[in-house]
């Protein structure tokens, strides 16, 4: 007999109300903890980022770099020192040494800051007319470019150039001027300590050898004693340096040219050299010394003539007042609490 056909149940499509319901909370409660993880795992990197950014960037550019009695001034005031003086180096056309530029900006933040503190018991101030003044000079079209135009479009001409360079190095003009200020200080400074440095001092006319260290130091010493031999006069001293200077020297071209010539030198002028030479008589070679501009090179020295009391010409003092300047500071720095630190960080 043939089988009896009993059809299947069908799928039930009725859903459990009640067990649903039930595990609503459940699932409610598993999708509030799973936004709780995420959202403390970004608040986590988020904290981990902030704190890593602030150890890394924040932090090393709050720490004390200067210290100039109760003023100080910190890493991030000395890197916005340093990309000020290297923008506006780029603006004027003129080159930064990146190697010594973070050196440099230390000491000058030192020494600006002790002549800052001790000009007003000198009675040394800056008024705004003055930066005014300097600022017009700086940015002023030269003569060459200013001629055939008028005193307006000079002017309107200057302070444009003077907002395009501010655009550029990125500093507002209160603090452009609060950084011509202390320039244009430091120079009244400079010539007031400068009027110390006397119109007349003993000086000596200077010859300088550059010999390479593979050169024929001997034959050049033996050609050296022939050459002045005899020689008296400072005009067959002059002749017999010319003839050992273009021969050896290894120079600047143009002091080659000149036979060596330096010209006439006061103490002070070449401070790092001086111990080699001032006391020469003429007609005597120095010792050589390393060339610390020239590796593996050495200099000679010599004097043609000696003035006891000779008129020092205005570049020659105005190096001096410079130097009158620098002497000064360094000695104000005993007097006054100053930190400065300068390492690899």
């Amino acid at each position: 007999m043939p089988q009896e056909y009993i059809p299947k149940p069908r799928a039930s499509n009725h859903i459990d109300r009640r067990r649903v319901a039930a595990e609503e909370p459940i699932l409610r409660k598993r999708q509030r903890l799973l936004a709780s993880v995420i959202g403390l795992s970004i608040l986590i990197l988020v904290v981990v980022f902030v704190l890593g950014y602030t150890v890394i960037f924040v932090m090393p550019n709050r720490e004390l770099a200067v210290r100039v009695g109760d003023v100080e001034y910190s890493r991030g005031d000395l890197v916005e020192l340093i990309r000020i003086r290297q923008t506006s180096a780029a603006f004027t056309g003129e080159t930064f040494d990146a190697s010594s530029g973070v050196f440099e900006a230390l000491q000058r933040i030192v020494e600006n800051e002790i002549i800052l503190q001790s000009a007003p018991s000198h009675g040394i101030t800056v008024l705004e007319e003055e930066v005014d003044k300097q600022i017009e000079s700086t940015m002023r079209p030269s003569d060459r470019l200013a001629g055939g135009k008028s005193e307006e479009q000079i002017i309107r001409e200057t302070e444009e150039k003077y907002l395009s360079y501010l655009n550029t190095i990125q500093i507002d003009e209160e603090t452009h001027r609060a950084l011509v200020k202390r320039s244009v200080l430091r120079e009244k400074f400079r010539h007031y300590i400068g009027d110390t440095v006397p119109s007349v001092a003993e000086q000596v006319h200077l010859y300088r050898l550059v010999i390479p260290p593979a050169s024929e130091i001997d034959i050049m010493l033996i050609k050296f004693k022939d050459a002045v031999k005899g020689a008296r006069e400072p005009v067959d001293l002059r002749n017999a340096y010319f003839r050992i200077v273009r021969e050896f020297s290894v120079d600047l071209p143009e002091t080659v040219r000149k036979g060596g010539n330096l010209g006439w030198v006061a103490r002070g002028i070449l401070p790092e050299y001086e111990f080699q030479f001032f006391d020469l008589n003429p007609g005597e070679l120095s010792e050589p010394m390393a060339d610390p501009e020239r590796q593996g090179h050495l200099l000679f020295f010599m004097v043609a003539e000696r003035a006891p009391a000779k008129e020092l010409t205005p570049i020659v003092r105005d190096k001096l007042k410079t130097k009158a300047l620098q002497d000064w500071v360094n000695d104000q720095r005993e007097k006054y609490d100053v930190y400065a630190v300068f390492n690899s960080e």
